[in-house]
């Protein structure tokens, strides 16, 4: 009758290990799914706040070449035109510098974001593998134990 009782136990102990190693798999893959979202969701901020930024370039180079074609069109010499067509390339190759240097800062802000949930979700996989790795060991040196008592 002890035996069954301890059967019993074991197979209640059994089943609670059971029902938390399941509550903690989904938990695990409900953070996964929430670390992606997340990530998602800043590469959805990313495209816009970069769509913006190209939408802002041409409105402002479409305007820079009406007014320099004003000017142009509005000259008295070849030499003021040579000026003016100079004057235009320098600042139109200025501002595609400055506006590459902000993308590309722009660009490297939004990678960090985007990685840094995949990150945080990496360590926790690497943390997660270590203790189920170091559950299991337990478990194989427990049993290993109560098999060589019982061979005793």
């Amino acid at each position: 009758m002890k035996n069954n009782n301890t059967n019993v136990k074991q197979i209640h102990k059994g089943h609670g290990t059971m029902e938390k190693a399941y509550n903690d798999f989904v938990t695990f893959g409900q953070d996964n799914i929430d670390a992606f979202v997340r990530a998602n969701a800043a590469v959805t901020r990313g495209f816009e706040q970069i769509s913006k930024s190209f939408v802002a370039l041409a409105t402002k180079s479409v305007e820079e070449a009406v007014e320099a074609g004003k000017k142009i069109a509005s000259s008295k010499s070849i030499a003021e035109v040579l000026e003016l067509q100079t004057r235009f390339a320098q600042e139109s190759m200025e501002t595609m510098i400055s506006e590459g240097k902000k993308v590309q800062e722009l660009s490297s802000s939004i990678v960090k974001e985007v990685s840094a949930p995949l990150a945080e979700r990496f360590k926790a996989t690497v943390a997660n593998g270590a203790a189920v790795a170091q559950n299991a060991a337990n478990v194989a040196v427990n049993t290993a134990a109560k098999a060589s008592k019982q061979a005793a």
